[in-house]
């Protein structure tokens, strides 16, 4: 099983829109969209001036219904946790293994999904669950 945070840069209710049908898109040009795997696990994470913070998890359902032959393939998600309090990840840049320029640390974010270790999966988690019991 492995973890992945994916990105979305749009605004909440894009988000929202995408957590009550539970398909996330993921483009084709998307590098790592081939390693998915049923029973990965999401952290979601809203990019942007108004973002930066981790919104929820879930888990991958399916893998791969390529909906269009040039862009978009859609996975469906699972035991979908939206968080009330969302951690900020600047709360966290230099803790994350994941973030290797940590002045520059959007960088690492970009391309859609990112694949996470285990110890950045269980600190993502841990702060929310510290935000949860506030």
């Amino acid at each position: 099983m492995r973890h992945w945070i994916f990105v979305i840069r749009d605004d909440y209710s894009v988000f929202n829109k995408r957590i009550e049908h539970k398909k996330w898109p993921i483009f084709h040009s998307t590098k790592l969209r081939t390693f998915l795997e049923i029973g990965d696990d999401i952290i979601f994470y809203q990019a942007g001036l108004e973002g930066q913070i981790f919104l929820g998890t879930a888990v991958l359902k399916t893998i791969g219904e390529k909906i269009s032959d040039e862009m978009t393939y859609f996975v469906d998600l699972e035991g979908i946790d939206i968080w009330k309090k969302q951690p900020s990840i600047r709360n966290l840049i230099k803790k994350l293994n994941f973030i290797k320029n940590k002045e520059h640390w959007g960088l690492n974010l970009q391309g859609g999904i990112l694949k996470i270790d285990d110890k950045d999966y269980a600190l993502i988690l841990k702060e929310s669950k510290k935000l949860k019991q506030k």
